[in-house]
């Protein structure tokens, strides 16, 4: 594994835990929190196996 994609891993570890905690603060509702989660899934999966 190189280190881009233990790098993009890490990104998106950070990027979920964050709107995890704004959603449990109530900053972030249930519908943005599933958009974050899909996106960086996304970005994630898209990213990941091109490299």
């Amino acid at each position: 594994m190189t280190e881009a994609k233990l790098g993009l891993i890490l990104t998106s570890i950070a990027v979920v835990t964050v709107a995890g905690a704004l959603y449990r603060q109530r900053a972030l509702g249930r519908n943005g929190l599933v958009t974050v989660i899909a996106a960086t899934g996304a970005v994630f999966a898209a990213m990941f196996f091109t490299q």
